[in-house]
């Protein structure tokens, strides 16, 4: 059966390419990289003292730096997510991190012991060499050169000590990763339960509600630093809500509709996308816009024409697997849902 493609956007990717590879200082960044900060610091303070006592933890140039290509952030988070995970896979993950000169990496593995001897003063060295804003350093480096590293037996992470909306964008997109890949082996688990008659409905099911979840995802201002990361965790929601009603209708949990509610629920949605589309631009040189937002008319259209596309594909779905769900149920929860996202427009 042909499975769909998990939802990873053009901007998810950039995103967790900053996250890993990005984070390595190049040759011309200072050490400390302070690149990112934006305001003025002093040499005195606690975070660059601790950075300037690392530099003795610096490893030399890595023979392999440049000649692998991996996705060091991706395979660090998927090793750990795992049920467990041997010596000889976090190796992998430490030789990719090394050969991408991915240092949010190394430091997370220095800073766990993850494939290698756990070495605080090593993880600072590598938090120092981030581009962050100046107060996810001094709090990141804090806490790595603090006791309370060694002894919490908490295992730390790259978005544990954020306070930009860049990295706020990074750590969501990181999030949301992890959380679709659970989300699709549990539909596939779910597939491979389903009579073979279903499987095909169901796979343009998936596809239909990844695409409505890619479209919606254009309906989130994406004004400020914190944008991306709002973007990020509305499609969360858009895809956790698509597993709850699949799960919900294939337990026969859903209460039922008749058909008078679904048809004021439709009204109401009608009304709902026309005053949206009809509210003014706030911007005089993006007056495709509504009100102040980044979000264009256009893309609430698209939006609406993948939700009504996702909406349909449960019809023959649901008569194919025989669930214990009517399609008019489940249309009028989709349509409830679907208004309320249109009133937060």
């Amino acid at each position: 059966m042909r499975r769909p493609h998990v939802l990873r956007s053009a901007a998810l990717v950039a995103l967790l390419t900053w996250a890993g590879a990005m984070h390595a200082a190049q040759p011309a960044v200072p050490y400390p990289n302070t690149e990112g900060f934006g305001i003025d610091f002093e040499k005195s303070e606690d975070w660059y003292q601790n950075c300037m006592r690392a530099l003795r933890a610096a490893p030399p140039p890595s023979p392999t730096l440049g000649k692998l290509r991996c996705d060091a952030t991706d395979l660090y988070y998927r090793k750990r997510d795992q049920e467990s995970t041997s010596s000889a896979e976090w190796r992998e993950v430490h030789d990719c991190a090394e050969a991408t000169g991915d240092d949010a990496v190394l430091m997370m593995l220095y800073a766990n012991g993850y494939g290698v001897a756990r070495d605080l003063e090593r993880a600072v060295y590598h938090a120092c060499k981030l581009d962050s804003a100046k107060a996810e350093m001094e709090i990141r480096v804090g806490y790595l050169a603090s006791p309370a590293a060694a002894s919490d037996g908490q295992a730390f992470d790259l978005c544990d000590h954020i306070t930009s909306g860049r990295m706020g964008g990074v750590c969501a997109a990181i999030s949301q990763t992890r959380a679709e890949r659970v989300r699709a082996a549990r539909l596939d688990r779910f597939a491979a339960g389903l009579p073979p008659r279903a499987r095909p409905a169901f796979t343009r099911l998936r596809e239909a509600a990844a695409a409505f979840t890619r479209k919606s995802a254009g309906e989130v201002d994406m004004t400020g630093t914190g944008g991306a990361g709002f973007t990020f965790r509305h499609s969360g929601r858009r895809a956790e809500e698509f597993l709850d009603t699949l799960f919900r209708a294939a337990g026969g949990k859903l209460p039922a509709a008749s058909p008078a509610q679904f048809a004021k629920l439709d009204r109401e949605l009608n009304d709902a996308y026309q005053k949206v589309l009809a509210l003014p631009s706030e911007q005089d040189t993006h007056p495709e816009r509504i009100r102040g937002s980044t979000v264009k008319r256009a893309d609430v259209r698209d939006a609406e024409r993948a939700w009504l596309a996702y909406r349909d594909a449960w019809e023959p779905f649901l008569a194919a697997a025989g669930l214990p769900t009517d399609a008019l149920t489940v249309k009028t929860l989709l349509t409830r849902q679907r208004i309320a996202q249109l009133k937060r427009l």
